[in-house]
């Protein structure tokens, strides 16, 4: 299981910082490819019962499943989405 450290030290392999925020709260990163459920996991939060979506500039959201790579740029918003629990 990758945690929190292992995702700190991965995105300090590239020079280029980069700020985004996820549930309001800002993260720097170098690295501009990840896999959404690696962005919760630096968020602190369980892929297994959050999806991750982008916030587009015209208010839209984007939403990811746990291993589509998200291509990150500068600036980014994200926010954690509850995913939706089975029917009974």
């Amino acid at each position: 299981m990758t945690t929190q450290q292992d995702l700190a030290a991965a995105s300090k392999k590239k020079d280029r910082k980069m700020t985004i925020t996820i549930d309001s709260k800002k993260y720097t990163v170098r690295d501009d490819d990840w896999e959404a459920r690696a962005l919760l996991l630096l968020a602190g939060l369980d892929p297994a019962e959050y999806d991750l979506a982008q916030i587009k500039r015209n208010g839209t959201l984007k939403r990811f499943k746990d291993r589509q790579i998200v291509k990150v740029e500068d600036g980014d918003e994200f926010e954690s989405v509850k995913q939706d629990g089975p029917v009974a």
